[in-house]
């Protein structure tokens, strides 16, 4: 039986999108695996100290921002008959996988040997990392050039990411203490192979199910690095986006990152992390179609000055109220989370507009390129802030495991506060001048089209 050509387009672009935004859970596998567990299995695992175990993580995620930028610049170069960016996610999975494994192994070495060792696998892992993330990043352009279909995509990776964090961060510990039998080392192991093995499966039905549109041009034709950055270096739209969303990362950890202290030390409520970061996280997930839904509607730039204003009137409502309950704290959260929930859909979204902003500007396409700069710059500014937040805690007197004084636990709230209400009000300004909407974007397309070859 035929069937209808708009029902047939309909399961096409639906199979596309799910099989696009799964890749991300497998994403999400190991980026909040490191970010949530590493650190912990240096310190009490291995054995080593808080300060090598901080040096090795820092060490790993600069290595990781460098890379980013010249993995994309190849990625753009690379083409096969599976196109320019899923060969690198689909040979690449498994070297990542058996990478995850291995940085979740206690070697049996000591002193500067174990130090090294650490550091050397760290970088193997971040480097299999890179190969895989910036390609499944940069398919969002090369599956299409339509506005909202980029937003609905993002919706489905942002949905998958946000469940592949929920799932590390609840099962994480089960699966050690289960499989460990009491011995975390061994826990260990078993978690890293469980989720490389999940990972590697489900990047595979991105690679299978995705299709990419083929380049215009060779990659002899593709532009020097040095007109790839003359290019980017004039696209003011992702400067705009670049800072809006860098600013309000840096700011938004100051609040996220002492939530658990502030929890324990200011609320006495440490027995409730677990149902606090639920609270959060789940609002956040379940925000995500809400705002992409609002995006198509309202258009990128007004959804999200309207949810910057929502997360300015949150962050207000958590500095001015005098927060001593429960669910006084998963009320505010609640209305925190949801906030939030529009700034991976939208910013996902927004980005490879900008990249037909850039060809239309310049004549030049960077894709890859664009965004191995961008998670170079995020992975910058996140270790950036870190090192601000430590310095912070240190001198309003924050002393871990201890009884806090009035003053800082004031001093605490004022940061988790003030700070983030100054980024979201930074990013709201600078989207206001933000200048692509879906009728400049149809615009671009179609001017872009036209100076193709066989159109002149």
């Amino acid at each position: 039986m035929n069937l209808n050509p708009a029902i047939k387009e309909f399961f096409r672009a639906n199979k596309a999108r799910a099989a696009y935004g799964i890749g991300d859970y497998a994403i999400c596998l190991y980026w909040s695996g490191f970010s949530l567990y590493l650190l912990y299995f240096y310190t009490d695992v291995v054995g080593i100290s808080p300060l090598m175990a901080g040096w090795i993580y820092a060490l790993g995620i600069a290595w990781d921002a460098v890379t980013d930028p010249f993995m994309g610049y190849m990625a753009e170069r690379t083409r096969t008959k599976m196109g320019s960016y899923r060969p690198y996610i689909f040979y690449g999975s498994v070297p990542l996988a058996l990478s995850f494994v291995l940085l979740l192994w206690v070697p049996p070495f000591e002193g500067t040997f174990l130090f090294i060792f650490l550091l050397l696998v760290n970088l193997i892992h971040r480097t299999c990392f890179t190969v895989v993330s910036v390609p499944y990043s940069s398919l969002t352009a090369r599956i299409t050039d339509d506005s909202d279909e980029r937003t609905k995509l993002t919706t489905a990776r942002m949905l998958a990411a946000a469940a592949g964090t929920f799932s590390i961060s609840g099962l994480a510990f089960p699966i050690v203490l289960f499989f460990g039998g009491g011995e975390e080392a061994l826990g260990f192991v078993y978690l890293g192979l469980i989720a490389g093995f999940t990972a590697v499966a489900i990047l595979s039905v991105t690679v299978f199910f995705v299709k990419e549109r083929s380049f215009e041009f060779t990659k002899e034709e593709l532009p020097s690095f040095k007109n790839v950055f003359k290019s980017v270096t004039n696209n003011y739209p992702f400067w705009i986006v670049f800072s809006a969303i860098l600013i309000l990362i840096s700011t938004y950890l100051m609040f996220n990152n002492n939530l658990i202290y502030f929890t324990k030390y200011a609320l006495n409520l440490h027995e409730y992390q677990g149902k606090i970061l639920a609270y959060l996280s789940g609002a956040n997930l379940a925000a995500i179609p809400i705002w992409a839904f609002l995006a198509i509607k309202l258009g990128k730039k007004n959804t999200w000055m309207l949810s910057m204003t929502l997360l300015f009137i949150g962050f207000c409502i958590f500095y001015l109220y005098p927060i001593s309950e429960l669910n006084e704290l998963l009320f505010i959260l609640v209305f925190i989370g949801f906030a939030n929930g529009a700034t991976g859909v939208l910013f996902w979204s927004m980005l490879p507009d900008t990249i037909e902003y850039g060809e239309w500007k310049t004549g030049i396409r960077t894709e890859s390129s664009l965004y191995g700069f961008m998670t170079f710059a995020q992975k910058g500014a996140i270790a950036f802030a870190a090192v601000i937040l430590g310095m912070i805690l240190t001198n309003i007197g924050f002393e871990p495991n201890e009884v806090q004084t009035e003053q800082t636990l004031e001093s605490l709230k004022d940061l988790m506060s003030l700070i983030p209400l100054i980024g979201v009000f930074i990013s709201f300004v600078l989207v206001y001048f933000y200048p692509i909407d879906r009728e400049f974007h149809k615009k671009l397309i179609d001017e872009i089209n036209l100076r193709k070859p066989e159109n002149v």
